[in-house]
């Protein structure tokens, strides 16, 4: 069993993989990140998020190399050294055994399907499970109507906390702040967007014991969705937030799908990314 505090700590250490997975790490150094011995380490990361941290970190850049193979403008022995592999046979043998298909043959594979996905986004529902298959959803006709989205919800475990984020660093209005029974509706928004209310939703709240358990676990573990935004400066925006202490997720950086972003994690574990606005 995980304890929440542990969980927030091998967070560290998984947030670490994804941002430095070019880096050479080693079990010791993680474990240090997450305040461990490396055996106590690996056994609880193991627990928490289903696989070993050196099968973790080959996840990662398997995954990254996968981005790189769909640009097409790198050759398998360049993308191997860009995701932190030094063995090209260990690499494509790995790459093999996660994606179902060779490097070679992935990268010259047909990705147009994936074109208007968000590079990001592309990133994540390819991540290596084994071999895949990307299905379209059918075509459906429906009459045309006027939507826009009113709320997004956000899990949070202290809304104290998430205000001193959400207001104080990123700037975002407060648009209602009102005290429930067991609960908290609490909603802010970006400034320019007053019709956008993000609800910073307790979490669990009016779900059934294991799964408002659950929840906060996953919460804990950084594995529930978070926000993206759009910035004119992503460096400005970053330094800006980083001053006021914030847990740094990732620091300003070109990603090889084309976009300049950042990304931090809320107090409760939510990630919050930051994209440059791109320029007109």
């Amino acid at each position: 069993m995980v304890k929440p505090a542990e969980l927030r700590h091998l967070r560290r250490a998984r947030d670490l993989i994804d941002r430095d997975y070019a880096r050479p790490l080693d079990v010791p150094a993680l474990a240090r990140a997450a305040f461990m011995s490396p055996a106590h380490f690996s056994r609880q990361f193991r627990a928490a998020y289903g696989e070993t941290p050196y099968s973790y970190l080959m996840t990662r850049r398997i995954e990254r190399a996968k981005t790189l193979l769909r640009r097409g403008d790198l050759s398998v022995t360049d993308v191997c050294m860009a995701v932190g592999c030094t063995s090209l046979g260990s690499f494509s043998t790995r790459f093999t055994e996660l994606v179902g298909e060779s490097p070679s043959a992935y990268r010259a594979r047909n990705h147009a399907d994936l074109a208007p996905v968000p590079g990001c986004w592309a990133k994540l529902v390819t991540r290596p499970a084994g071999s895949e298959k990307l299905r379209s959803a059918p075509r459906r006709n429906v009459p045309t109507m006027e939507l826009s989205v009113k709320y997004t919800f956000l899990e949070v475990d202290d809304h104290d906390a998430a205000l001193a984020f959400y207001r104080d660093a990123l700037g975002l209005e407060v648009r209602q702040d009102v005290a429930m029974e067991d609960a908290r509706w609490l909603t802010v928004g970006p400034p320019s967007q007053f019709d956008l209310g993000v609800v910073l939703q307790t979490a669990g709240v009016a779900r059934p014991p294991d799964d408002a358990r659950m929840l906060r676990e996953l919460l804990a573990k950084g594995s529930l969705s978070g926000l993206v935004m759009e910035t004119d400066d992503v460096d400005a925006t970053f330094e800006s937030i980083r001053a006021t202490g914030a847990e740094v997720l990732q620091e300003p950086m070109d990603q090889p799908y084309g976009v300049r972003d950042c990304a931090f994690r809320d107090p409760a574990g939510n990630m919050v990314r930051f994209n440059q606005r791109p320029k007109s």
